[in-house]
């Protein structure tokens, strides 16, 4: 069975005999344990003569993202391996 999923080139995780709802599961066990916070913060006050977008306090931004390496080294731990499509012509 060949299931698709995230991923930074295009192709499939595949496993032999797993059902939709194990790969489902495992996928998001895979997304859960892989995501890392990020951000960018800078104090002050904006554009260095008081005024601007960040006078009185600190511009930023913060959330997480998927960490491509160990979403797939989770992958791969339970058994699956990345099919990479294939490129026309090949």
């Amino acid at each position: 069975m060949i299931l698709a999923s995230c991923a930074t080139q295009s192709g499939v995780w595949i496993k032999s005999g797993v059902a939709p709802l194990q790969f489902n599961q495992d996928n998001y066990a895979c997304l859960q344990e892989s995501q890392q916070p990020y951000g960018y913060s800078q104090g002050g006050y904006g554009w260095g003569n008081g005024w601007g977008p960040g006078w009185g306090g600190y511009n930023g931004y913060s959330g997480v993202q998927t960490n491509q390496e160990l979403y797939s080294a989770c992958m791969k731990a339970r058994g699956y391996s990345w099919q990479p499509d294939k490129v026309p012509g090949q």
